[in-house]
């Protein structure tokens, strides 16, 4: 790779939302009869806020690799779709269903003052941590 990309902002931003779920979880754990409901909702917002901050990332940066990896902007020209399935054949990311299903819950953020569409939201964005960790290993493995 002619020039090493820069994931400096990327684990910077998947170390925020690791704690952003910590806190989840530990607001989770509490007994029903003592939690606030303001707890959950902060809880909740954190999540959903840093999953769209670092879904943003990850695209962009894939988007950054496959440029810098093969030399041209073919990447410039790909659908969020084709760009995943280039990922995973690249073995950037495991799971090519999966981002897709992230990709959708992203584009949900913008309705999440719908009670429902924040609940759909919060719990695809609790599933992202595993996913985020093996695409940050796999980019840094390559650069």
């Amino acid at each position: 790779m002619e020039n090493k990309l820069d994931i400096s902002a990327l684990k910077k931003a998947a170390l925020a939302f690791d704690n952003a779920l910590a806190f989840a979880r530990k607001v989770e754990a509490k007994p029903s009869d003592t939690l606030e409901f303001y707890e959950m909702e902060s809880a909740r917002t954190a999540v959903i806020h840093h999953f769209e901050f670092i879904y943003e990332l990850c695209w962009k940066t894939m988007k950054r690799y496959i440029e810098m990896d093969s030399g041209s902007e073919e990447a410039d020209v790909l659908t969020r779709k084709e760009l995943f399935r280039l990922s995973a054949e690249r073995r950037l990311i495991a799971s090519f269903a999966q981002w897709v299903d992230f990709h959708k819950a992203r584009n949900s953020t913008s309705h999440v003052y719908n009670e429902e569409v924040a609940d759909d939201v919060y719990a695809v964005a609790k599933q992202f941590a595993g996913p985020l960790h093996d695409f940050v290993t796999a980019i840094e493995q390559r650069i």
